[in-house]
């Protein structure tokens, strides 16, 4: 189901807010010795579809984010691993400044979570000499009872749970090293600090009562986090560019981290928050009640002076806008594209130096089509569009073959790329004569349009959205085929996981048919030709197609089977919570958290003074 939001006045921060916590963290002395990792999970398994390689070419939002958050913050021994770069670094063996991590930071996508217990159990390996584990991401924000109970005996998981942004990351920070002894692990101080009941007030965080043996009862959930509503509070993301691991197979780190100078070698693209919000409420998208239905965006002298700063200290060109839907405030896109229109980076324009996609909504963007001029003078060449089907049978978003074909026309008249990205729907067959419904009547309509590539996914139960629960309670969602459980990694979109069709396996062979149609020799050849201003990204995303193609079928022949052959065993109901979440106890009284410091600061002069005695 969607996520709870919080009540109109109460959904923001207050503004300085943020800065203010990050300020009181560098001042402090102990953030600079605390050895800190940070995990970006990654599951192979998932590596399909038309843009395989992008994947390891892309330095992800999250990483840098977090990075960045905890560098402004103070702490100074920390290194970033992304697993599609480093699949086999181990906590285990991890060593930074050649210490062990005190703190273990693991992000995860839902498709990624099978990697993300991985690294949560390797640090449990390391007994009590483990760090504090805090998981976060994606998977966090909507499934945090997955993090807990990943052993047998129940015992094994995250300590705790951000389910929001990297304001509830710092301010958790911020309270345990309040209260945080001299010579104290991190890990133990959240264990006082939790049991002394002072989480209680810092929305965003679910985490379980105590740190007992076996599986939690429960777990305390301590309500919706605020958001931080001006991002130009958020730190820029430069130094966490100089954290990152360098690409390697090893289970050990490397001595020092990936300098900046070097980074252009292993990355290609850089993601950047632009926007965050849309106004769309498609029952299939999580993202408008996770963004609790407002719009947010960076200053346009903010995002100019962030590509700026990482195009001439770390040589990256290209930038991909982490946005929900850029277009979906005119007057926040009109004056970000006229800033970097203005804008020069070196003495050179701003869109000599730099090229930048992002996402949108064909219906936002015709129908600020006047911008496209200025949005490619901005340095604009590629947008991905959400169009799931021209029809608009499956969800009406203003879209249509008629004005697909106007959009697509103007923004190669401007020099930018169309994206579109469709999704395969049960009732939708692979072709209908005489209309559009059919898959490859659309494929093959965008190919004509003009799309330099396409992505085709499977209409896929999205936890937190509005049309989560209705497949699970109609006997469309597959638990196990062929004796596989459908495990979260199945849920990537290229995976037939959800069907009310008795021959699954053809609407698995559709989606790559319709692959198959817009990425072939053939279409490569004709792109060959066209000699025009996109030729260089046209001919990219059809080499990476056709190969992908012939990848994709290969990697896909085992679930194929599986739905051709396997019974499938479907579910009655939308899967459960793994543990009830319970509302944390609301301590309002001045005098109750005055006390709780007196008794956690005695704690504090006991364990010095015992170290002293010691």
């Amino acid at each position: 189901m969607e996520l709870p939001g919080r009540s109109a006045g109460d959904v923001y921060t207050s503004p300085g807010r943020y800065q203010t916590l990050q300020s009181g963290l560098q001042v402090r002395p102990e953030p600079r010795d605390i050895p800190v990792l940070f995990v970006y999970a990654f599951d192979y398994r998932t590596r399909l579809g038309p843009f395989l390689s992008l994947d390891k070419m892309l330095i992800p939002g999250a990483p840098t984010a977090v990075g960045a958050a905890l560098w402004a913050a103070g702490f100074r021994t920390l290194r970033l691993v992304l697993q599609q770069w480093t699949p086999n670094v181990r906590v285990s063996r991890a060593r930074i400044e050649g210490r062990p991590p005190e703190l273990l930071l693991v992000s995860s996508m839902q498709i990624h979570s099978a990697a993300a217990y991985d690294v949560i159990r390797d640090a449990w390996s390391l007994g009590d000499h483990r760090p504090l584990i805090i998981a976060g991401g994606a998977k966090a924000i909507y499934e945090p009872w997955d993090f807990f109970a990943l052993s047998r005996d129940g015992t094994v998981g995250a300590d705790v749970v951000v389910t929001g942004e990297e304001f509830v990351l710092i301010e958790l920070l911020d309270r345990i090293l309040e209260f945080k002894a001299k010579n104290e692990t991190l890990r133990h101080a959240f264990d006082r600090v939790r049991d002394a009941g002072q989480l209680a007030d810092i929305l965003g965080l679910v985490y379980r009562p105590d740190k007992g043996n076996g599986p939690p009862t429960h777990l305390i959930d301590t309500g919706t986090q605020r958001l931080v509503q001006d991002l130009d509070e958020l730190p820029l993301p430069l130094d966490a560019l100089g954290l990152l691991e360098p690409r390697h197979r090893r289970r050990t780190l490397s001595h020092r981290p990936l300098p900046v100078a070097k980074l252009r070698h292993s990355a290609k693209v850089m993601s950047v928050v632009t926007t965050h919000g849309c106004k769309l409420h498609c029952p299939y998208c999580p993202i408008p009640a996770y963004n609790q239905f407002t719009f947010r965006f960076k200053s346009p002298e903010r995002l100019v002076e962030e590509m700026s700063l990482v195009r001439r200290q770390a040589g990256l060109q290209r930038f991909f806008g982490t946005d929900d839907n850029f277009f979906n405030n005119r007057q926040a896109a009109e004056a970000t594209l006229s800033a970097m229109a203005r804008a020069t980076i070196a003495g050179k324009p701003f869109r000599d130096q730099v090229n930048w996609a992002t996402e949108a909504t064909e219906f936002d963007v015709f129908k600020n089509r006047d911008l496209l001029p200025v949005a490619r003078d901005a340095g604009l060449r590629l947008i991905w569009f959400g169009v799931e089907d021209m029809t608009g049978k499956l969800v009406k978003k203003g879209q249509s073959p008629d004005k697909t074909k106007q959009l697509f026309r103007l923004l190669l008249d401007n020099g930018i790329g169309p994206m579109p990205m469709l999704m395969h729907h049960d009732g939708q067959s692979l072709y209908t004569a005489g209309d559009m419904y059919g898959l490859l009547n659309q494929v093959r309509y965008l190919r004509r349009a003009g799309a330099l590539g396409v992505q085709v996914t499977f209409l896929t139960p999205s936890v937190g959205s509005k049309g989560y629960e209705q497949p699970y309670r109609d006997g469309m969602v597959f638990e196990r085929v062929g004796g596989q459980t459908v495990d979260d990694y199945l849920f990537d979109g290229n995976h037939c996981v959800a069907t009310s069709d008795g021959r699954p396996w053809k609407k698995q062979l559709n989606m790559l048919a319709s692959y198959a149609c817009f990425h072939n020799p053939l279409s490569l050849f004709r792109d060959l030709l066209k000699f025009d201003s996109l030729w260089s990204y046209r001919l990219l995303f059809q080499s990476l197609g056709n190969l992908s193609v012939v990848r994709s079928l290969l990697k896909d022949r085992g679930w194929l089977c599986r739905l051709t052959w396997g019974k499938a065993e479907r579910f009655a109901k939308p899967p459960a919570a793994k543990f009830p979440l319970v509302a944390a106890p609301r301590v309002d009284a001045e005098s109750a958290r005055f006390g709780d410091a007196i008794h956690l600061r005695s704690v504090e002069t006991a364990a010095v003074e015992t170290d002293a005695a010691g």
